[in-house]
């Protein structure tokens, strides 16, 4: 009889134990997902941003509607500016 009443509790404190593990995992998971559900956001927010700069926000032909003509990128969107500006910069010479 005592030995019942020993498996008895030491069952219930495991499974407290393991409940409380488990439920601690799983938020953790939850956590993890949130947290790359919010980067992911950001990114594509970000990337949606830099990528309406190369467009047009100008209205269309019909009252209302706005159109997204691509229009050409200006003189500082090079990629040969963006990396010889800084080194000027730092050199101290102006090659303009």
């Amino acid at each position: 009889m005592v030995h019942q009443e020993r498996q008895r509790k030491v069952f219930y404190i495991l499974f407290i134990i393991f409940t409380t593990v488990y439920i601690i995992i799983l938020a953790f998971i939850k956590a993890i997902f949130k947290f790359i559900e919010m980067m992911a956001t950001v990114l594509v927010k970000g990337l949606l941003g830099i990528l309406g700069l190369f467009y047009n926000n100008s209205k269309g032909f019909r009252k209302g509607k706005e159109s997204k003509q691509p229009i050409k990128p200006q003189s500082f969107f090079k990629l040969g500016h963006a990396i010889l500006a800084p080194i000027s910069a730092i050199l101290g010479t102006n090659n303009s």
